[in-house]
């Protein structure tokens, strides 16, 4: 067990290192110092504080379950803002997809207080979405359930999947496609 003073004075790699030996200390430094710099970069998307808080714990309990996955000779600074950014940007396009299910759903509302309603057509969304997941190829498939269930990078995603970048990018960018036109078909949400 290392203390606070030989850990600050060891280098990024170093950290990482410990860490996907599971070290806690480690993960506290890491923490310690790129906190601050994640969070300030998240309140330029986000433009809240809370927000931008959630996305960096969010950050941070990714690199502890993933933390054998790290690669000790990349630069651990560009890794964490380069999640922290795809994160942020994730979040504000849950809260766009949000905000359009919302007032969809309370433009074609006619008794707004309807509950019953109101949760019907949540389900049927919800419905809509799994059949037309179900609809992708496999491979599609998979990618969209950990890209954007699992909340895999691409990278990672290529590394469990034994498929290159490229082409998990290329399986991602046909999912989206093919699932915002089902979407536009059956619904009034356009994109």
């Amino acid at each position: 067990m290392l203390n606070f003073n030989e850990l600050s004075k060891k280098q990024d790699r170093e950290l990482v290192e410990l860490l996907m030996n599971s070290s806690h200390e480690a993960f506290g430094e890491l923490y310690t110092r790129f906190k601050n710099l994640m969070i300030y970069s998240c309140k330029r998307c986000l433009k809240n504080d809370a927000d931008s808080e959630d996305v960096v714990h969010d950050v941070f309990l990714q690199l502890w379950e993933n933390r054998h996955l790290l690669k000790p000779e990349l630069s651990f600074s560009r890794y964490v803002q380069t999640i922290t950014q795809n994160h942020a940007i994730d979040k504000l396009r849950h809260f766009d997809v949000h905000s359009r299910f919302a007032k969809n759903i309370f433009l074609n509302e006619k008794d707004s207080t309807n509950e019953t309603e109101n949760t019907i057509i949540d389900n049927d969304y919800a419905e809509l979405l799994d059949k037309i997941i179900e609809s992708l190829s496999p491979m599609q498939q998979k990618v969209f359930r950990l890209s954007r269930i699992k909340r895999l990078k691409y990278g990672e995603i290529a590394e469990l999947l034994d498929i290159s970048v490229d082409t998990v990018k290329e399986y991602a960018s046909l999912a989206l496609k093919k699932i915002k036109k089902q979407i536009k078909q059956h619904t009034d949400i356009h994109f």
